[in-house]
């Protein structure tokens, strides 16, 4: 899988989610089992990537007990090499995704319904409190937090939780984030901000789907669907990312779909205000991505006495149509100063 990663000139990512949490879902994929087995990776040398782990205490549907027990069962491990392999947070499911309605949302679908919280608790109310909790738990833990949520109504209350987590126990540049945060509103784009935490959206997903949205939550709610300009013009810092394997792990395609904003099926544009240029989009993979990495000080820029990971296009994007963006290969990729990949 990294040699793959190398040929498209990827050489940092996040494992969004490895615990006790992950024994049940995707064939064990997300277990404790494959935090070890990177382990022994870094231990042998063998880890030719630079890996941030989200720990992943609770499973969704989970609950605060889950977390609380997950936690003291899976501390933050060490690694030989942190540069290499680092758990530098804890992944929280609050509620679903639009494509199954499962988006918690404050208006309801054109067929009906809200949507679902996806955390224990048998009333909307009791599962706000069980959400709140479990973000105050990650939080006086002292970890980063990166939590999946979709419908504006559920991002409303995670970052609420953020900063009553923050204003009980105090912690300067904790860098939590919004994981997707497709229907994310002005006012916690604003909060985001003010508070110096972060967004990290999965671009390729609107190329990918982006007329289906329409039909499921309406064309002017599918138009605002990552929304990357009003997060950036309200000063957050975003990154992107695949969600791989809901969509390839290829940074060309996101970087196009952040310019274009185009759907793959009818080439329409949706919520065309929401395009960014190139610069913004790079920085989505590179620098962003690295400060979300607390990696901002070594890594994710081409500056002398900073980590030598970097690729080679065959062709400048400074001179490309978006749509052409796709189309550049990778010549070779640097890892370490060290050539893994060559064409």
């Amino acid at each position: 899988m990294i040699r793959e990663l190398h040929s498209r000139g990827i050489t940092s990512y996040t494992e969004p989610g490895l615990g006790p949490g992950g024994a049940d879902s995707l064939f064990g994929g997300l277990s404790t089992d494959n935090w070890n087995a990177y382990a022994d990776l870094a231990a042998g040398g063998e880890l030719q990537a630079r890996v941030s782990v989200l720990l992943l205490p609770a499973p969704m549907g989970g609950s605060a007990e889950d977390v609380r027990r997950g936690l003291a069962e899976l501390r933050r491990p060490e690694s030989a090499d942190p540069r290499l392999l680092r758990a530098i947070g804890v992944k929280i499911f609050a509620d679903g995704v639009p494509p199954n309605r499962t988006a918690w949302m404050s208006e309801p679908y054109p067929d009906g319904g809200h949507g679902v919280l996806c955390v224990h608790g048998d009333t909307p109310a009791l599962q706000v409190h069980e959400l709140r909790e479990m973000i105050r738990l990650g939080h006086e833990a002292g970890f980063q937090l990166g939590v999946h949520v979709t419908g504006d109504r559920a991002i409303d209350l995670v970052v609420d939780a953020f900063l009553a987590a923050n204003t009980a126990a105090p912690r300067p540049d904790a860098r939590h984030y919004v994981i997707h945060g497709d229907f994310i509103s002005p006012g916690s784009l604003a909060k985001l901000a003010a508070h110096g935490y972060g967004l990290n959206m999965n671009p390729a997903i609107k190329w990918t789907i982006s007329d289906l949205m329409d039909e499921l939550v309406g064309p002017e709610r599918s138009a605002y669907q990552w929304p990357v300009r009003s997060a950036l013009d309200a000063g957050v810092r975003v990154c992107a990312g695949s969600d791989a394997p809901i969509t390839e792990p290829d940074w060309r395609q996101g970087v196009a779909a952040m310019m274009l904003r185009e759907s793959k099926a009818s080439g329409r544009t949706s919520g065309p205000e929401q395009c960014v240029p190139l610069a913004d989009a790079l920085r989505a993979y590179t620098s962003t991505a690295a400060w979300q990495d607390f990696a901002d000080d070594w890594k994710g820029t081409l500056e002398a006495g900073r980590a030598a990971d970097l690729c080679v296009l065959d062709r400048p994007l400074l001179n490309l149509d978006p749509h052409e963006i796709t189309q550049a290969q990778v010549d070779f990729t640097v890892f370490d100063g060290q050539v893994v990949f060559e064409r």
